[in-house]
């Protein structure tokens, strides 16, 4: 019989590095693009769209990043009762 052990301080230290990772991702997304208004370019344009694209992205992204790091904590402590009960 296989037998697994958990390591809850490894677990809460990953969960913590990509809390941190999270709030840089955050800080990101609420920083303002400032949108030039002074030119027709097509160009311009473009690079508006691609821009809040790639921030519908990234908003995703951390909706998504921010779900693995509580299922983390889930199973962690989730284990951790495990652990306790054994």
């Amino acid at each position: 019989m296989v037998q697994i052990q958990s390591n809850s301080q490894k677990a809460k230290q990953l969960a913590g590095k990509m809390g941190l990772a999270s709030d840089v991702i955050q800080h990101a997304i609420n920083r303002s693009i400032t949108q030039s208004n002074r030119t027709t370019l097509t160009i311009n344009s473009r690079a508006q769209e691609s821009n809040q694209q790639a921030m519908q992205l990234t908003r995703q992204f951390h909706t998504a990043f921010q779900q693995v790091i509580n299922n983390i904590h889930s199973v962690n402590n989730e284990f951790e009762r495990m652990d306790n009960e054994l």
